[in-house]
């Protein structure tokens, strides 16, 4: 990666700035730490309160850079997905004051684990979180960080995808008093099974959830059927269980289900469910708001 010039900073700025100068916009820009660090540091930037910086290769020097820049205290929106940022950063900018007004944080596909999650859990900096986006490597201990945390109790989004949580994880997070809030949960590619699921659904802190996504977990035909059973999921109006491998025996379940009556997208994707079985949930009279059921991918759909 060259290294920018002075000048490159500035034209990148000018580039990348709103036409209000309140949203910066710098994803897939090649931007290294030392990049970053000089980006923070411009007059120009005061005041925003929004920056995109996802697709670089921004570190912990970075990050670091950031939260001693007076000029991003106003953020309100932090997009650092897919760079490199590990536990060591997590940890500083849970202890930092810089983002006291931080309400969407983005640090999916980065190098956080475990000691990440829990920095974030007890930080009182980021208690005004509303979405947060986490991971690569959290495990359940960090998804239990998490779901314990007294301080996070703001939250409607959560996004754990690809983490390496399993059926601790998905219990955790299921006997949480303190997400209640939530009406957006992904635990996408994870190791969440049936157990796991039957947690979820029999969940009363998760009532308020209207989206929920499994994909490629294994959760099997014992999820399906606890999914379609469960009156805590019965606000749900977006359900993706992509290749989950629920079967005939969950897809039926589905169809026949008396509580995801609000459910309006449904993805089975992969999931072996038989033409029969597919008729019977795209005819069902239970789901009755259904207007969007996908069985294999677009391309494939008749």
């Amino acid at each position: 990666m060259t290294a920018k010039t002075e000048k490159d900073i500035d034209n990148l700025i000018d580039q990348s700035l709103s036409a209000d100068k309140s949203e910066l916009d710098l994803r897939e820009k090649e931007i290294a730490d030392e990049d970053l660090i000089a980006i923070v540091q411009s007059e120009k930037v005061k005041g925003v309160t929004a920056a995109f910086l996802e697709f670089n290769e921004i570190g912990d020097d970075g990050l670091k850079a950031l939260l001693d820049s007076e000029h991003m205290k106003h953020l309100t929106v932090l997009n650092m997905f897919k760079n490199k940022i590990t536990d060591v950063g997590v940890k500083a900018m849970a202890a930092s004051k810089t983002l006291i007004n931080l309400s969407e944080l983005i640090l999916s596909d980065n190098q956080v684990g475990a000691e990440g999650a829990r920095a974030i859990a007890e930080s009182r900096t980021l208690a005004n979180l509303i979405s947060l986006w986490l991971g690569e490597k959290l495990g359940d201990e960090g998804v239990e960080a998490i779901a314990t945390s007294s301080t996070l109790t703001k939250l409607n989004q959560l996004s754990l995808y690809r983490n390496n949580i399993g059926n601790e994880g998905a219990i955790a997070i299921a006997n949480s008093k303190n997400l209640s809030q939530l009406t957006e949960l992904n635990l996408n590619w994870n190791y969440v099974e049936g157990e796991g699921v039957e947690a979820l659904a029999q969940s009363d802190t998760l009532k308020n959830l209207t989206q929920l996504t499994l994909t490629y977990n294994d959760i099997g035909p014992r999820g399906g059927i606890a999914i379609a059973n469960s009156k805590a999921l019965r606000n749900l109006t977006l359900l993706d269980l992509y290749e989950a491998e629920i079967g005939d025996e969950g897809g039926k379940a589905i169809a026949e289900s008396k509580t995801l009556k609000n459910l309006q997208t449904l993805i089975l994707i992969r999931n072996d469910i038989s033409p029969e079985v597919e008729d019977l949930i795209r005819n069902s009279k239970n789901l009755e708001k259904l207007t969007s059921v996908l069985f294999r991918p677009v391309r494939e759909e008749v």
